[in-house]
């Protein structure tokens, strides 16, 4: 009896995984399918909150600096965008791969992740307003990779502090 609870919990938690997989790569995709000015429009919002945070002297600058400034805070808040959304992906894929205990795990994620910032990038050929970038597929990448190495990270502190726990006799 009891190995049937265990099916099914694993059955229900593989579903869970792979439904949180799937919803990540579909808020990516949400993203990705905006028009370039509606992002664009969306990022300005928190990066016009983040400049006045840390520049509080933004609005007494040349109009210039102000505009030299606010593209660069732009720029950081696009890109840190992209890695943080697909290190969110690099972290539901390590935890769905690691379930199946394939055998070099964090490479598939990481292999997996990277396809899909791929195929992110060529998603936006399709979109009048936005253009494909390499920079991107490697932000986003490298997202991928810190989300897996956060989880193999985590999955390795776990094996070693049960290892370390007295065994009860």
């Amino acid at each position: 009896m009891k190995r049937g609870k265990n099916v099914k919990k694993d059955r229900v938690r593989r579903g869970l995984l792979w439904l949180l997989v799937i919803s990540v790569a579909g808020v990516i995709f949400f993203f990705s399918s905006m028009d370039g000015p509606e992002s664009m429009e969306m990022s300005n919002g928190f990066t016009a909150w983040l400049m006045r945070r840390f520049h509080p002297d933004y609005d007494l600058l040349a109009p210039e600096k102000q505009e030299e400034i606010y593209q660069l805070f732009v720029f950081i808040v696009r890109k840190a965008a992209h890695f943080t959304e697909f290190a969110a992906l690099g972290v539901s894929l390590m935890l769905l791969i690691h379930d199946y205990s394939l055998r070099r795990g964090p490479l598939w994620a990481w292999g997996i992740g990277t396809l899909y910032a791929v195929t992110d990038e060529l998603h936006q050929l399709f979109k009048g307003t936005r253009t494909p970038s390499l920079r991107d597929v490697g932000i986003d990448s490298a997202g991928v990779l810190f989300g897996v190495l956060f989880v193999s990270l985590l999955l390795f502190l776990r094996v070693r502090w049960k290892n370390k726990k007295p065994k009860a006799s």
